[in-house]
């Protein structure tokens, strides 16, 4: 079997973040790229499927050690996401309110939904299909503290998919009778994850009473949850 990612040694990436939750904003640019620099390394090394040789197929040990972190639980090869799950749900809904009074406070009807993204030099991207977008955009902009808590937001559902594929998988790897099975069952899911990973890229709409994840909807119409 090949090399474990580097992933292995790490907890979730809900715990990766703890350093980069708040960005200062009186931070200068420069500390404020490294920071952003690091948060990108970690959110690639958290999101890193197991290596394995041809045929072969990660027990849900190996995957435990690598995708799940501190939702392993090693004593009772059991995975439990409901209380990740919940922390996610938390600190997105928190986050939606933030978000919600920021627009307010801005004259912006926060009543209308908005889709937001992260690029890859960490700036929140607001779709333009939104009236006050570039106002919107002007917000995050201004408020480096607001920006960061919405990349470990997004990053986290993003993660979360991810957690709950694997689940998906070791569960399937639980019920096969073969090692052939198993092969053909990592083949497929390391497939979709593989393209889950390729595709995040932090998106959520926050409309006037839900929050959308697009990783969650990725995950449904991947037919996995």
């Amino acid at each position: 079997m090949g090399t474990i990612a580097t992933a292995s040694a790490k907890a979730v990436f809900g715990d990766l973040m703890t350093a980069h939750q708040t960005l200062a904003s009186n931070t200068p640019a420069k500390v404020a790229a490294a920071k952003f620099a690091d948060y990108l390394e970690e959110k690639q090394s958290a999101n890193r499927l197991p290596s394995v040789s041809p045929g072969q197929h990660p027990s849900p040990e190996l995957l435990g050690k690598v995708l799940f972190g501190t939702a392993w639980d090693a004593d009772t090869k059991t995975i439990r996401l409901d209380k990740i799950a919940a922390d996610i749900q938390k600190r997105t809904a928190e986050f939606a309110g933030q978000f919600k009074q920021a627009l307010a406070s801005h004259g912006i009807d926060p009543n209308i939904p908005v889709e937001l993204s992260t690029g890859g030099d960490g700036r929140i991207i607001v779709d333009n299909g939104h009236p006050n977008a570039e106002e919107i955009s002007k917000l995050f902009a201004a408020d480096p503290q607001l920006a960061q808590t919405y990349r470990d937001v997004a990053a986290s559902n993003d993660h979360l998919t991810l957690m709950q594929a694997g689940a998906a998988y070791v569960k399937d790897w639980n019920a096969a009778k073969t090692d052939g099975e198993r092969t053909a069952l990592w083949n497929r899911y390391s497939t979709l994850m593989d393209k889950m990973i390729s595709m995040f890229s932090s998106r959520m709409t926050f409309g006037p009473s839900t929050v959308v994840a697009e990783s969650q909807q990725m995950l449904r119409r991947m037919g996995i949850s």
